[in-house]
């Protein structure tokens, strides 16, 4: 007797998975088969509301989009994504983000922006290799110190900050009085 076995069920190797505008409510199962090889999810504009232990596993993700979701808590598992180039949490009800977001050291490009965040971890300038920091439509109160200066170890090379109405003016052009390290500021 003859069996058909499909093939596409054995690949474990995917590198994407898109799952934007599906009404999500939770991380599909079918993400953490492909924990070995995935590099990009895109799980944008659903419901989802928590990431489960399970999901900090995916440990090779370089790009991850979990913007326009219902995401209450970033976890300290952040720290797992140490390969993790772009992240983007944007519009969700993150009300902080933990200072372990400094082991992923890969990151270049974070988007913070409508999240009900009033200030940004100690450790952020940390992240060496960060040259976007988007947080637009939040309530900062400060910025982390040696945020955006040459002589910290972040920001070598300039930032890119997009820091639409979220600080007092004062403040912000008190910070970046002397720091020549950003590439442009936008106050949207």
């Amino acid at each position: 007797m003859f069996h058909c076995i499909p093939l596409w069920r054995c690949n474990r190797h995917v590198e994407t998975i898109d799952r934007r505008h599906c009404s999500l409510l939770y991380v599909p199962d079918e993400v953490y088969r492909y924990a070995r090889s995935l590099e990009e999810l895109l799980l944008d504009a659903n419901q989802l509301r928590e990431l489960p232990e399970q999901f900090f596993q995916l440990v090779k993700l370089r790009k991850l989009g979990l913007s326009d979701n219902e995401i209450q808590r970033l976890p300290p598992e952040i720290a797992n994504f140490m390969q993790l180039v772009e992240l983007d949490v944007s519009r969700n009800d993150i009300p902080e983000i933990p200072e372990s977001i400094s082991f992923c050291k890969a990151l270049q490009i974070a988007d913070f922006s409508g999240n009900p965040l009033t200030r940004l971890p100690e450790s952020f300038p940390e992240l060496q290799n960060l040259t976007c920091l988007s947080v637009n439509d939040i309530s900062l109160q400060s910025l982390p110190e040696n945020i955006g200066n040459r002589s910290s170890p972040s920001l070598q090379d300039g930032w890119w900050l997009e820091a639409g109405r979220w600080l007092m003016l004062d403040h912000l052009k008190a910070h970046l009085a002397g720091q020549h390290s950003w590439t442009s500021v936008w106050l949207l």
